[in-house]
């Protein structure tokens, strides 16, 4: 049975451990130290300052193709933009960390001592098998569209930064199966809300055959979250999750 461990214990990280050496910190800091003058602000400030100083994240890049130079032309006379390869970049980046969760999920799994009451490995596994399959797919489209999907575009730079803190989370030798599962719940969240963007996207350039993928992929996305979600409820409940959802 997966439980996180909430036994009393030798945590001292709150000041109520010790008021008095916490009294001594807090009076060391205002002797030794000079608070410089103005609030919070002025941080908000410089961040405006190096915003306006600063570059872009990336670009999407210049197609290389005949196929890529057309798709591109008709994405910036609908769009008037090119955020539809940017998103598919995120997505095709996403989808990389998303295995990479899941294989993580997985050996969690497999360490894990007791495994009674933990939904079933065949349907992480599956899980995770789908997740590649998109990754693939959204691969295979951007190619498709004359796109190179090796290509870091803006968004897929952020979703590769943001997904490093999930990977850190799960990889963490000290987190169990049920901190992991959360994990995973936050970037299946994610991972739906995008999705549903992609789609509207590709509905909105009338790309029927990206339409039609993607459309598979967020149905079996909204399958995850919603086990996922449901795991993650059951074992915070009771423990463990129930037999019919295993």
């Amino acid at each position: 049975m997966e439980t996180i461990e909430t036994n009393l214990g030798m945590n001292r990280t709150g000041v109520l451990t010790s008021i008095k050496e916490a009294m001594k910190t807090k009076e060391g800091a205002e002797s030794l130290t000079t608070p410089p003058p103005g609030d919070s602000s002025l941080l908000g400030e410089n961040r405006v300052m190096y915003m306006q100083e600063g570059e872009p994240m990336g670009s999407v890049p210049i197609p290389m193709t005949v196929k890529g130079l057309m798709s591109s032309a008709q994405e910036k006379l609908f769009m008037g933009n090119h955020i539809f390869k940017d998103k598919l970049g995120e997505r095709i980046a996403f989808e990389r960390t998303g295995t990479r969760l899941y294989e993580a999920l997985i050996s969690k799994y497999q360490g894990t001592s007791n495994q009674e009451g933990l939904p079933d490995l065949m349907t992480i596994e599956q899980f995770y098998m789908e997740e590649l399959k998109h990754f693939n797919m959204a691969a295979e489209m951007m190619m498709k569209l004359g796109g190179d999907p090796t290509a870091m575009t803006p968004s897929a730079d952020i979703a590769g930064i943001a997904g490093m803190g999930w990977i850190q989370v799960i990889n963490d030798p000290r987190t169990t199966f049920l901190q992991s599962l959360e994990t995973i719940l936050q970037a299946e969240l994610v991972d739906n809300a995008s999705w549903e963007t992609l789609l509207e996207l590709a509905i909105h350039l009338g790309l029927k055959e990206a339409v039609d993928e993607f459309t598979i992929a967020l149905q079996e996305e909204e399958i995850h979250l919603e086990t996922v979600k449901q795991w993650v409820k059951e074992l915070n409940l009771d423990g463990k999750v129930s037999p019919i959802l295993q």
